[in-house]
């Protein structure tokens, strides 16, 4: 099941992929002990989502059981995604190191499109130490790196950027490099492809906010596909306050969280009275915020 949201016109759209782990209590259809950092042997919920990182837009998600891997079906959930984007829209994916398999990767470049993505790779500390690393102009105490490697079942070796940094463990006193690596079909240099995935952490960031504030996954039932069902609307509420915001043109309210837009256009000072067998519900002449008051009014009139 999928929620798509809205482009406009672009024909280059950058994505940011991710998924969520739900504990679950008792024993609901499709909840099943996986990947749980929080309460681990816990069954659970697994969903994938893909937001627009330009918009904020839950452009697709997906509900899936506990025991799915993070990018179980990714192919198949992109090939959903892309039959409802405008023709030749290309894709510039980003995602973590659990988006890292090479099926995925052929298919984007089959497909023509781009992706940057952290890489997950036993021995990978060993790999990188064997590289010949440089100095990064105006980055002081980091290096650099570019080589090809082709893992395990890929068909061809692929492009890996790696950036490290000498750190010294506060409690040992030991000193060792931290690693930072990441694979892409993009030319870019070692720092800009460090700097450009840094920005897909304001992605975890908006699926927290869908979490907490929009209850993503938080209402269930013991019913899969009913979860699966409320999973989707809580997706349509969360892009519904993200287009309002996107519409009203205020750079303010594009801002705002679905929290900060409940507490201060939602949760507004007002009394119900009843006059002339109707009833009027009046508001303050001077809302807290009422540029913004105004942006949001404005948008659900029209």
């Amino acid at each position: 099941m999928n929620a798509i949201g809205s482009i406009g016109a672009s024909s280059c759209l950058c994505l940011d992929g991710d998924s969520t782990v739900k504990t679950v209590y008792g024993k609901p259809e499709g909840a099943e002990k996986g990947y749980n950092p929080q309460k681990r042997g816990a069954r659970s919920y697994h969903p994938l989502v893909v937001f627009c990182s330009s918009t904020k837009e839950i452009m697709q998600g997906w509900f899936r059981c506990g025991s799915a891997y993070t990018s179980n079906g990714i192919i198949e959930f992109m090939k959903q995604l892309l039959a409802h984007l405008p023709n030749r829209t290309h894709l510039f994916f980003r995602a973590d190191s659990g988006f890292f398999a090479g099926p995925f990767l052929t298919w984007l470049e089959c497909q023509g499109h781009s992706y940057l993505i952290k890489v997950k790779l036993k021995g990978l500390t060993r790999l990188l130490a064997a590289q010949t690393w440089t100095k990064i102009k105006g980055q002081a105490g980091w290096e650099q790196c570019v080589f090809w490697y082709q893992c395990t079942g890929w068909i061809q070796a692929r492009r890996f950027l790696a950036v490290r940094r000498l750190e010294q463990d506060p409690q040992t006193q030991q000193w060792s490099y931290d690693y930072f690596c990441y694979v892409t079909s993009e030319e870019l240099t070692p720092w800009q492809a460090h700097k450009l995935y840094g920005k897909r952490a304001t992605c975890e960031t908006w699926l927290d906010e869908a979490k907490n504030q929009m209850g993503l996954a938080h209402l269930k039932t013991a019913d899969f596909l009913a979860n699966a069902a409320l999973f989707q609307c809580a997706i349509v509420a969360y892009n519904t306050v993200r287009w309002m915001a996107l519409y009203s043109g205020d750079a303010v309210l594009r801002r705002w969280e679905v929290g900060t837009v409940r507490a201060f256009l939602v949760r507004v000072a007002g009394k119900l009275v009843s006059g002339a067998r109707q009833y009027t519900l009046k508001t303050p002449d001077n809302h807290l915020f009422m540029d913004q008051w105004l942006a949001w009014v404005k948008v659900g009139l029209t």
